[in-house]
């Protein structure tokens, strides 16, 4: 890594130390966790390429499992100060990061989204069901249910045939109550491909409960 200095055995047990001792994150550069990334492969390949005697090899795997127990936990302990941090922003609180690397900071996001989010599913279960209150009650609609006696066969005749003409291929994407067709029920279940006459496939499609799957000309 060019301009820039190599990470040292001693660099790195003082890292572990400072961030033992603090509740809060400690002053790392930016580069630290590429800089350790390097000296750990380094450090494995001169205990693959050693020549040295058993001594020198013994003293080289001791300070890699060492270095590598000690980077694990400097990682360790700063990502729980980060999960403290994410769930108290999460919460209205301002947190200082000025001491998080670019990694910290892209992981803090992510943990903060994940509470925000959590947050929201388990305390605002209302809100929720009001969001999908009106897909509920229309596909509700669709499900089996008496139908009224048309007295006029004629006329129901032709508005089956037309609904059967008019129809679109859909991939259903979840198993559906029965749904009541003029002529017949439908039991749909996930992955089934169908023709299904346009008022119901249109609100499957509405209510992402089915794609739609597009006739293509050879």
């Amino acid at each position: 890594m060019p301009g820039k200095p190599e990470m040292t055995y001693e660099e790195l047990m003082s890292v572990y130390r400072q961030e033992s001792r603090q509740t809060t994150l400690s002053k790392l550069p930016s580069d630290f966790y590429p800089r350790v990334a390097l000296y750990l492969d380094a450090l494995d390949k001169r205990c693959s390429e050693s020549k040295g005697g058993a001594d020198i090899s013994g003293m080289l795997l001791n300070q890699l499992k060492t270095a590598k127990e000690k980077s694990a936990g400097v990682y360790e302990i700063r990502m729980r100060k980060l999960v403290l941090m994410a769930m108290s922003s999460a919460f209205g609180a301002e947190p200082k990061l000025e001491n998080a690397t670019p990694e910290e900071l892209k992981a803090f996001e992510s943990i903060k989204s994940y509470f925000v989010e959590h947050r929201r599913r388990t305390l605002s279960p209302k809100c929720d069901e009001s969001a999908s209150q009106e897909p509920k009650l229309e596909l509700a609609a669709m499900a089996v249910a008496p139908q009224p006696i048309d007295e006029n066969p004629s006329a129901m005749n032709a508005k089956n045939s037309e609904e059967k003409r008019d129809t679109v291929l859909v991939r259903i994407l979840e198993d559906l109550p029965v749904i009541a067709g003029a002529d017949k029920n439908y039991q749909l279940t996930k992955e089934d491909v169908i023709d299904l006459p346009r008022r119901y496939a249109e609100i499957l499609l509405r209510n992402n409960k089915a794609i739609e799957i597009r006739h293509s000309l050879q």
